[in-house]
This record gives C-alpha cells, structure tokens and sequence, in this order.
C-alpha cells in the first residue's frame, strides 16, 4: 500500500516510467533485423565465397542500370537466389540503404520480390528511353561523314527500348545519303546487323584514307606548281633611277623668304623632317652662328644646304609654293642676286625649264 501511495515520486516508478515511454518512442530497428525470411537467412556462403564490388547505388540514377551490374557481376560467381537476396543489401547506401532498413521482416523470400520492391519504389529515378521506331528518322546530314553518321547510330540504337536488329537493318540503309555505301547496300543487302556494321565501318575506314590519301596528293601537287625563285636577269638600273634626284645646288629654286622662316611655316604644316643626326662641326665653324633645323651650333639657319635641299623637295612636291620667287618678283632679292643677274651666274631661264620639265642632263 506504500507503494502505491508514491505517485510515481519513487525510484522504481520513474524507472518504470522511462522504459514505457521509451518503448511509445519511434526507435530504429535493431541492427540485426531483416525483411529476408528464415530460409533466405539460413542458406549457407559458398565455400572460399568472396563478395565481388559493386558500385553502391544513391538512388539518384536508374535502378535498371544498379540491377543489370549486380545481375552481371553475380551471375559470375554461380551463387543461389539466397546469397543474390543477401548480398544485394551491401550495394546499397544512403537513401537506398534506410529503404532497406524499413523493410518489413519476412517480407522477402526471393530474389525477384526483392527486385520487384526495389523498382517499385525507385520508378521515379527511371530514365525513359526512346522507342525503336525513333531510329527511322535519324537521317545521315548532308555535311556528316560516314564515319561520325555511324557514331551517332550506335550511340542512339544502344539508348532506345526494343531493339530490333533485323528491322534496323532497313531503317540503317534509307538513312544513308546517296552515294557509293548506299548503293552498295541497295545491290549487297546484308543478312544481318552484325553484319551490316562491319561493312560500314569498313567503308568509314576507308573514306577516311581516301580523304587523307588525296590531301597528300594534292599537298605535293601544289609543292610542284610552287613558282621556283629565277635568278633576275633584269639590267641593272642607271643612276637616273635611283629614286628621286635633288637639284643641283646651283639649281634650286629661288626663294621670296628668308629659309628660316620657310621652316617655321612647314614646321607648324607638320611636313618638315628633322635631321636625327648632328652633323660633324668644323674647326672653322662659327660658334656663335646656331641652325634650328640641325639644332646645333656652327652655321646660321638661313646657310643650311640640307635645309635648302629638303625646302627644294618640299616645293617639287606641291608643297611651300607661295615661297617661290616667280619673274617680275624682286621684292625677295638681294644686292647677292642682283649682281648675279648682272653677271650672268644664275641660272638660265632654259636651265630652269629643263629642270621643271625633268629633261636635266647628267651634266646639267
């Protein structure tokens, strides 16, 4: 009567209690539980038996795949539908696994429930596949080779459900594109797949080495034709055709300005080029003269003959032609000019014709 009087306050009582609610809780099954039957359970390993490995499945690919590789990998052993039934269990993880685990006990007696349960409840990982009637409109494109036409097929025909082998015979051949193979086809109908494959990929060889073989050839055709280096038998060009020709100093074209502010003028334009060179200085030279055009000391601006010939290029080229002193123009001439003029030293007005015209002798 004491007893009954704790109110579940005694030690006895509260252990009483937790095992009654740990018993209402959702435990995992024992370790050593399993949905095989006692006969399955009982079937002894062959002798010497080693488990062969196989890859786990996830659940996340096709279960047909998982079955076909264990199928094939057991079969090899010579096991019994037992040993199938309780080796299938380790290939399996994850998800795959805690399925197994809440297999009901007893529920499997053989190897075909087994499977029956295992796709049932993994459909939805299933990949669909084609059907045998999809390989009739697998055409042969009209820039495919044989070779990759060939590829295509057997990578579609092994994908597909129900493969035929004598109606894919047909379906191969009116696929092709004209040409050679077909028509060989057409006239030699294979007997059978197998067969068929093996004449195509005879021909496939053999337009690969037929394209390779004509490429060679028309490498060394085109090595031949190739235009062979002659020795230039060309006369050798005259001094008047090395390039362009500066006037004689004696020569040049008169001008109305001062050179140095000819220079300033082309040098704003942009047309003028400077030397990239100094010239050598004489000891004679004054230093107290400076040429900007050659940026050194020694002679004046307006006395540079390089400056003079390169004004002269400049004017030949259409360049600078407000500089140039024309007949009745004495506004520009000094009492040097003048008294050539007088003298006669300047130069002809024939001479400079001659030379406007191009028509200067080597001694002119």
């Amino acid at each position: 009567m004491r007893w009954s009087n704790c109110a579940g306050r005694c030690t006895s009582c509260s252990a009483r209690s937790r095992h009654a609610s740990r018993d209402e809780s959702p435990e995992p099954r024992d370790a050593l539980a399993t949905p095989f039957t006692k006969d399955v359970m009982a079937e002894p390993l062959p002798r010497d038996f080693r488990f062969p490995a196989v890859k786990p499945y996830m659940g996340a690919t096709d279960p047909r795949d998982h079955l076909s590789r264990y199928k094939a990998v057991m079969m090899m052993t010579g096991v019994n539908d037992a040993i199938m039934c309780r080796g299938f269990c380790t290939t399996l993880d994850g998800q795959t696994q805690d399925w197994f685990g809440f297999l009901p006990g007893e529920s499997i007696a053989t190897f075909a429930v087994l499977t029956k349960k295992f796709m049932s409840h993994f459909a939805g990982s299933i990949q669909r596949r084609k059907q045998f009637a999809n390989l009739c409109y697998l055409k042969q494109h009209k820039s495919e080779t044989l070779t990759e036409y060939l590829s295509k097929w057997k990578k579609e025909a092994m994908g597909v459900t129900n493969f035929d082998e004598r109606s894919a015979i047909p379906f191969f051949t009116n696929n092709l594109r004209s040409g050679p193979f077909h028509s060989d086809l057409v006239q030699n109908e294979q007997k059978t797949y197998t067969k068929l494959m093996d004449r195509a990929t005879r021909y496939a060889n053999a337009e690969v080495a037929e394209k390779r073989k004509k490429e060679e050839e028309e490498g060394q055709s085109r090595g031949d034709r190739a235009p062979q280096p002659q020795e230039d038998r060309r006369p050798p060009r005259s001094r008047r055709d090395w390039g362009p020709r500066l006037a004689l100093l004696r020569h040049l074209i008169p001008l109305t300005q001062p050179m140095s502010v000819i220079l300033d003028h082309a040098e704003d334009m942009g047309i003028v080029s400077f030397p990239e060179e100094c010239l050598k200085i004489s000891p004679k030279a004054d230093p107290k003269k400076y040429c900007r055009f050659h940026q050194q000391r020694g002679h004046d601006t307006d006395e540079c003959m390089v400056l003079k010939r390169q004004i002269e290029e400049l004017i030949q080229r259409e360049y600078l032609g407000q500089y140039v002193k024309r007949s009745g123009q004495d506004h520009a001439k000094g009492p040097d000019n003048a008294q050539k003029k007088r003298d006669g030293t300047g130069p002809s007005t024939s001479a400079q014709r001659k030379r406007e015209l191009g028509q200067l002798t080597e001694d002119e």
